[in-house]
């Protein structure tokens, strides 16, 4: 039996489990590190459906304890991190462009299946991806959700007009895309309500920082920053329906807007000033790992600082139950000991 916290509906409980057993196209993780994600919160707070009951956690990393018969021996004891899109068909309509991410029979790690919040996850084969030797479990953690920042790019292509990026929300996604957005050589206008954070955003490139607490308008000072037109570019990574008119306002006409956190709640839009302005929306999710391990090894991207605090698996059900997190936390980090 291992360790486990599961979540039934009301409430996240640490519980023995039976070890997974794999099929002859999976392996079994002895799980290392696990990152909290808003994700997990939207699903212990009832704004996102998943499976009843489930062991949540997708941004995870780990050992290679056993391996499928179909399986290259060469992944035994390998440290690895898994994508979160699991049960991928390879033949529908999705699968056949490449799009493995929106393929029809997908089920996610720690929504629609079991995830790692546990001492062992077993997960298919063709969802691992090797950690470099120098990136430590805790940093690992973060190739999920940097994979995402950079398909935030990937999905958005820049023209020679897109000089501003203003970022609502500086939580790790925030962060992350701030520092992919610098990569990019844009100038980044960074909007929340933490100091710390603000500070952590300067620090990564930020050109002009706005305390939401300390402003009247929001749109008005982005305006005041980019010659009264408002950003060529506006991220929501803030999952928080209020402020999405904010976004829209402090875009500018032709301008594009790139929604990356949702969290399973209905967002009221303007959509007579999308339509009017002619803003582009864009959206993203899941992306490119291999990207992600090559900006973390290269420390192109930095993450160290981004973690709030490190946590034992019997902590997380008072993490959860908490609802929503402190305001200038950012990432806490599960570590798993056996």
């Amino acid at each position: 039996m291992i360790r486990a916290v599961i979540f039934d509906g009301h409430k996240n409980q640490i519980q023995e489990v039976p070890i997974p057993e794999i099929s002859d196209t999976q392996v079994l993780i002895k799980v290392k590190a696990v990152g909290i994600c808003g994700t997990d919160f939207a699903i212990t707070n009832g704004d996102l459906p998943s499976k009843i009951p489930i062991i949540l956690g997708h941004e995870f990393c780990g050992e290679i304890i056993k391996i499928g018969k179909d399986v290259d021996q060469l992944w035994l004891g390998k440290r690895v991190t898994s994508e979160i899109n699991s049960n991928i068909d390879f033949n529908c309509f999705y699968c056949q462009r490449g799009i493995y991410t929106q393929c029809i029979s997908r089920k996610a790690i720690g929504i629609d299946i079991d995830g790692a919040l546990a001492e062992y996850i077993a997960v298919e084969s063709y969802l691992i991806h090797e950690i470099p030797e120098k990136l430590s479990f805790e940093e690992a953690i973060f190739i999920e959700p940097l994979a995402a920042a950079y398909q935030a790019f990937q999905m958005m292509p820049l023209n020679q007009d897109d000089k501003n990026i203003a970022i609502f929300g500086l939580g790790k996604l925030g962060l992350l895309l701030l520092q992919v957005a610098k990569s990019h050589n844009l100038n980044v206008i960074a909007i929340d309500g933490s100091e710390f954070k603000l500070k952590l955003a300067k620090k990564y490139g930020a050109k002009h920082l706005i305390n939401r607490f300390k402003v009247n308008n929001i749109s008005e000072e982005i305006k005041n920053h980019t010659s009264g037109l408002g950003a060529d570019i506006v991220v929501d990574s803030t999952g928080v329906p209020a402020v999405f008119n904010k976004i829209v306002a402090s875009c500018r006409t032709r301008g594009k807007i790139h929604v990356k956190s949702t969290h399973g709640i209905e967002t009221p839009i303007n959509l007579t000033d999308i339509v009017v302005r002619e803003i582009t929306l864009y959206s993203s999710r899941c992306g490119p790992f291999e990207l992600a391990i090559k900006g973390l090894k290269s420390r192109d991207i930095l993450v160290k600082d981004l973690i709030s605090k490190v946590i034992s698996l019997e902590d997380v059900e008072n993490v959860l139950s908490n609802k929503k997190l402190n305001r200038d936390t950012i990432k806490i980090v599960v570590k798993i000991e056996y």
